[in-house]
């Protein structure tokens, strides 16, 4: 089975008491970092992890010193 997906992933993650509602609901604050996405997919048992496309999304004086990435990812399972 394959799997591809676009999210948004963060330069460095915030703490919880750091996060601001809206920018949760917008997968600002909530985001990831890359490293740290990835290996959750390899956690679900996805292999092959691949970026497909890798683009910029918010530079950071827009996010408090982190940059925004929109990934697109792909992967498959071993079944």
């Amino acid at each position: 089975m394959a799997l591809i997906i676009s999210d948004l992933v963060t330069s460095k993650e915030i703490h919880r008491e750091s996060v601001n509602a809206e920018d949760w609901c917008s997968c600002i604050d909530g985001a990831l970092t890359r490293e740290n996405y990835i290996y959750s997919i390899k956690e679900a048992g996805f292999q092959n992890v691949r970026t497909l496309s890798e683009k910029l999304y918010m530079d950071e004086d827009k996010t408090n010193g982190r940059k925004i990435t929109s990934l697109v990812i792909e992967a498959v399972t071993g079944h």
